[in-house]
């Protein structure tokens, strides 16, 4: 029998507000559940595994966002496409993935009036990388992907080759970037609280961007977010992206619908949680 619990799975997680998010959602929609954030070390992650799906659902952040995908019965044709699982929903038939980041992905790009378009400039290989490269990829943009080696970049550059062979696709090291994007999107975890004073980009990159995104929510604004604020560029922060993702799992848990108003006013919470640092 299901349990009616869900978890966030990942590592770490000591500054996540993810179930402070999924609590006033399951609060505004009348149904009582619980969520918790369960950490799982990568040695013993596989056998941790067999123990989630006696759960009503899961979400997945770093690292586990590909390393999920083998464990599913299913996987929907959206996750499939990005290679990145955040949300799981269990049932008598097993375990299924689905990506919920895109949608928070493309709200909070919505809501900041960034396009998705022109030379864009994405940090990082992993789970929310890959999304955020294969909507950009959807849309016609060219793109360089930079992580700290060559080997991951030019990796990740030639898988997404197989599915866009046309595409303008460049690998690159984070270290040795220069000239100015159109757009930067950051997947990586640099810059992310407690290591706050660190930037994935050099600062001549940060400020000469035309407009930056950065998945990080803690801070609120990232040291490539104030840097590319100060020189003009619209940002946007991950906060937007972590609220509505979480709406979408809850659309896929249990058929919950939010109005647009509440779902602003959790987003204003945790804006003062994360000031707080609570």
């Amino acid at each position: 029998m299901q349990n009616k619990e869900y978890v966030l799975i990942g590592n770490p997680l000591i500054h996540s507000i993810s179930h402070e998010i999924h609590k006033r959602l399951f609060e505004l929609s009348g149904i009582s559940r619980n969520y918790n954030l369960r950490q799982l070390d990568p040695e013993t992650f596989n056998e941790a595994v067999k123990d989630l799906a006696s759960l009503a659902g899961f979400n997945v952040t770093i690292p586990y966002k590909q390393k999920i995908i083998p464990f599913l019965t299913t996987v929907d044709e959206r996750a499939s496409h990005y290679g990145a699982v955040n949300t799981v929903k269990c049932d008598g038939t097993g375990m299924h993935g689905y990506n919920t980041d895109v949608d928070g992905f493309l709200k909070a790009l919505s809501q900041a009036e960034i396009q998705l378009t022109g030379n864009v400039l994405l940090c990082g290989a992993g789970g929310v990388a890959r999304m955020m490269a294969s909507e950009a990829l959807d849309r016609g943009c060219s793109l360089v992907i930079a992580t700290r080696t060559f080997s991951k970049a030019s990796k990740c550059a030639n898988d997404l080759l197989k599915h866009y062979p046309t595409a303008n696709i460049t690998p690159s090291t984070l270290n040795y970037l220069s000239g100015s994007f159109d757009l930067i999107l950051n997947g990586t975890p640099c810059g992310m609280h407690p290591n706050v004073q660190d930037c994935p980009v050099p600062a001549a990159v940060a400020r000469s961007a035309g407009a930056v995104f950065d998945a990080i929510y803690n801070p609120y604004e990232t040291r490539l977010l104030a840097r590319a604020r100060a020189a003009g560029a619209k940002v946007q922060g991950g906060l937007t992206m972590l609220v509505w993702q979480a709406v979408a799992a809850h659309e896929i848990w249990e058929g919950s619908h939010f109005e647009k108003n509440d779902i602003e006013h959790i987003c204003d919470e945790m804006r003062k949680l994360i000031k707080n640092d609570i």
